[in-house]
């Protein structure tokens, strides 16, 4: 078959390893003391994302606890077991640091955030799983990287979903083997263990009834291991052993493979089998969507000259509808162009920057996404010009940026060799970092405040929408509203709306 150059093809990969060794080995690498070690550190770790996490509330410190407890339990399994990761491992670890943290400080954000933040923290999670234990397809992340996603989602977790049970299964039979008097020993250790805190429980009481400073240590110490037993944490305790097992599946399931189970080679060997997208239709397609454009762009330019004003301005609802109308359209085709060129880059049989026609009707179909881009911007800026910013519009601003951004380097890959998917996808992941970061609520109550000094209306609702369940930014916003010249009526509905937030 014709060698393709595909992007990240010509590195090596974790295929180039000897052919005659198994993917995956019989036995589990590393004794089976080690794998039982790591399976008992799994079941408080699940436990704990479960009941601060899964089952925790929208701003538990558990978002930034758990990260740190379970990176340090991926590199000590993976060191221990002489496992080399990626290089981006802690790119990808700090990520999700920053990630947790911002969920810490701010809460959930509102609108699309509040379900967008707790997915991409868990698929930063698998992500940096995939790196540390090696199990990348190209061994970073490029065009493979929804393949690594469904690795990380489903092959590894659930093809290894009884590896927990495996690993303690073969500790205890490996005890079972050990010599009698090893196992005598083993039995005389418990023993003393038990003994030992029997004996320390009734000294410890009797030394704390006798002084209330000792006393005083003793409860201190003693308090945190006191747990009051209910319902809630009978079900988190139910839950986290389901979810520990697909934890140990994931993290495990990659230490014991020698290779990931999809590679990048392997992919476009396999892909090679498939039929080829013939240049006649792929022209004919581009080229038609290329002539729509155009003729949408040309209508575009009449309306946009009218909003601005010429040659009569309209009213302000009049520009918000302009505004407004095809936002979320304009993004859609944008995503519609970058599937039709991941389909070109995949299933032609000739790569998309060969010099000739197609490359340049390629180029003509990028400059069509760069004007979407350009046309959704200024419709978004019309509107947040009218009416303010908010938290939605704020996503809003960084998902056009981040399209933007693919469609630039889309436009760049055509004429220059450069690693567009993996720029974007590194880039996507900062930026994102950075807005769940930002005190996006903070920021559209300031800028609202900053309208209605201005002359704008009150707005209860976006303020109720920012404040709600942030105690914090709900008293600064009635210190800020009470010091500013309000109705009557506005100070009566301060006091409701306010109380009403905390």
């Amino acid at each position: 078959m014709e060698n393709i150059n595909k992007e990240g093809a010509g590195r090596p990969l974790y295929s180039s390893a000897p052919q005659n060794l198994p993917a995956v080995p019989q036995a589990l690498p590393g004794g089976r003391v080690l794998w039982g070690l790591a399976a008992l550190i799994s079941y408080p770790l699940a436990w704990y994302y479960t009941k601060y996490v899964f089952m925790g509330s929208s701003r538990s410190i558990g978002y930034l606890v758990f990260p740190v407890l379970f990176m340090a339990a991926v590199e000590l399994f993976s060191r221990a077991l002489g496992r080399k990761g990626s290089r981006e491992t802690w790119f990808w670890g700090v990520c999700w640091l920053a990630q947790g943290l911002a969920i810490h400080l701010y809460a959930l954000h509102n609108d699309v955030l509040r379900t967008w933040q707790p997915m991409v923290w868990h698929m930063t999670a698998i992500y940096f799983v995939l790196c540390r234990t090696g199990m990348q397809a190209a061994g970073k992340a490029n065009a493979m990287i929804v393949l690594d996603g469904l690795t990380g989602v489903f092959v590894l977790p659930w093809s290894s979903f009884f590896l927990r049970l495996r690993a303690w299964w073969e500790l205890l039979m490996g005890w079972v083997r050990c010599r009698t008097a090893s196992r005598r020993r083993i039995w005389e250790a418990l023993a003393g263990v038990v003994l030992a805190l029997l004996l320390v429980w009734f000294a410890a009481g009797q030394l704390a009834a006798a002084d209330e400073a000792f006393g005083n240590l003793v409860d201190g110490l003693l308090r945190p291991l006191q747990w009051n037993w209910d319902l809630y944490d009978t079900v988190a305790l139910v839950l986290s052993i389901p979810v520990g097992m697909w934890l140990f599946g994931l993290v495990g399931g990659g230490l014991r493979r020698r290779t990931p189970p999809i590679t990048e080679e392997g992919f476009y060997r396999a892909l090679g089998r498939a039929p080829r997208l013939p240049d006649l239709t792929a022209n004919l397609a581009v080229g038609g969507l290329c002539a729509v454009y155009a003729l949408f762009f040309a209508v575009q330019c009449g309306e946009f000259a009218v909003a601005l004003g010429a040659p009569v301005p309209l009213e302000a609802v009049e520009a918000s509808q302009f505004a407004v109308g095809g936002f979320w359209e304009l993004c859609r085709v944008l995503v519609l162009d970058f599937a039709v060129l991941a389909a070109l880059h995949f299933l032609s049989p000739a790569p998309v920057d060969r010099p000739g026609r197609r490359r340049v009707l390629l180029t003509l179909f990028c400059a069509f996404g760069l004007g979407f881009v350009g046309l959704a911007a200024a419709k978004l800026g019309v509107y947040i010009r009218l009416w303010g910013l908010t938290p939605r519009r704020i996503t809003s601003a960084w998902c056009l940026g981040v399209l933007g951004l693919a469609a630039v380097l889309a436009l760049l890959r055509l004429w220059r060799k450069l690693p567009a998917v993996r720029i974007w996808v590194l880039a996507a992941m900062v930026s994102f970092c950075v807005l769940c970061g930002t005190n996006l609520e903070r920021i559209s109550i300031r800028d609202h405040l900053d309208r209605v000094q201005a002359g704008a209306e009150l707005d209860w609702g976006l303020l109720g929408d920012c404040a709600y369940g942030r105690p914090e930014l709900a008293d600064q916003l009635r210190e800020e509203l009470m010091a500013m010249d309000l109705t009557p009526q506005q100070q009566r509905e301060m006091n409701v709306y306010c109380w009403i937030w905390l």
